[in-house]
C-alpha cells in the first residue's frame, strides 16, 4: 500500500507537466494579467459544466448564483436529479 500512494503521487505530479496542461495554465495567466479575476473564471467554469450536462441557456440554474465549490458532487447530483446528462462524445482530454 506504501508504494501504490507514491506511485499514484508520481502520476500526478507528471500529469500536471504535460504539455496540454502547461499550455492551458500558461493561458489562464494571460487572463488572469489581462485583468479577469479568478472569482470570473470560476464563473465561466461553472457556465461550461452545464453545458458538459446539456443545460438549457435558458434554464434557472444558468441565472443563479455560482456556487462557492463548484466542484461539489451535489452539483452533478442535482444535474441528474433534474435529468441533465453529459454529452456523450464530451473528452477533457
Amino acid at each position: 500500500m506504501k508504494y501504490k500512494l507514491s506511485l499514484q503521487f508520481t502520476a500526478v505530479a507528471d500529469d500536471s507537466k504535460t504539455s496540454k496542461l502547461v499550455e492551458l495554465q500558461n493561458r489562464l495567466d494571460e487572463m488572469q494579467n489581462n485583468g479577469m479575476t479568478a472569482m470570473t473564471m470560476r464563473d465561466v467554469l461553472f457556465h461550461k459544466m452545464l453545458d458538459v450536462y446539456q443545460v438549457p441557456s435558458d434554464h434557472f440554474l444558468r441565472k443563479s448564483e455560482t456556487p462557492h465549490r463548484i466542484d461539489d458532487p451535489s452539483i452533478i447530483n442535482r444535474l441528474k436529479q433534474l435529468g441533465f446528462v453529459k454529452k456523450p462524445s464530451y473528452q477533457i482530454h
